[in-house]
């Protein structure tokens, strides 16, 4: 994880806009504690850390030779930690009304933080995209891509509703895989992953057509 970070933190081609987002969200969360007194959100930090680790390790792919075991090792990393990227958007559950100025402080630094993560998960996303891109047709690209948006929304149900989290799948692969079993007799899971994998979709979509992916991606 360290070489991970290193590679990124000092590659000359990293996005300087996940730098910014990454940075405004710890200054104002680090502001909230200072006002308040209160480190409730601090937890925010660590989640938005776990959804900057695909951008990480997308960016360790893009630099290691397909087809050999670290490029799969990286890969299957970047596959489970996808879902961190866009769990973020999730945290608004813990925005509460305790007054008007601080409901909209933690509603800002809410968005911050979840923008942040999007961008990162979106930014990951056109890394893998680039490389299949060199393999397989327009079509089948996206395909994968939308498979890769639903498996994303499925891990954040996961995550939200039953709160799993990546390290499970070493810690507690039984209780996982069991309640991953259950979920598929469950219409809620399918309801959710639906719409959100929908709206990571769309989101991507947009990203891809409207943005200069190069830019974007490097």
């Amino acid at each position: 994880m360290n070489k991970i970070l290193s590679i990124y933190l000092f590659n000359k081609k990293q996005n300087p806009y996940l730098i910014v987002l990454g940075v405004l969200s710890i200054t104002l969360m680090l502001l909230r504690v200072k006002i308040t007194q209160d480190m409730y959100l601090l937890f925010l930090i660590w989640n938005l850390f776990l959804g900057y680790i695909p951008y990480f390790l997308s960016s360790e792919i893009k630099t290691t030779v397909p087809g050999t075991y670290k490029f799969y090792l990286l890969f299957l990393g970047w596959l489970l930690f996808l879902p961190n990227a866009f769990y973020l958007l999730t945290d608004f559950v813990h925005l509460h009304h305790n007054s008007d100025l601080q409901y909209l402080f933690d509603a800002l630094l809410l968005a911050c933080f979840s923008i942040a993560g999007f961008y990162a998960g979106i930014s990951s996303m056109l890394h893998i995209h680039g490389l299949l891109e060199m393999k397989y047709s327009v079509k089948k690209c996206w395909r994968i891509i939308a498979t890769l948006c639903y498996l994303s929304s499925f891990g954040v149900y996961l995550g939200r509703i039953l709160r799993f989290n990546s390290w499970d799948i070493v810690s507690s692969p039984i209780d996982l895989f069991f309640n991953i079993l259950k979920s598929i007799e469950s219409l809620h899971a399918y309801e959710f992953t639906f719409l959100f994998g929908t709206f990571i979709l769309i989101v991507y979509g947009i990203s891809y057509l409207s943005s200069d992916t190069k830019t974007i991606a490097s």
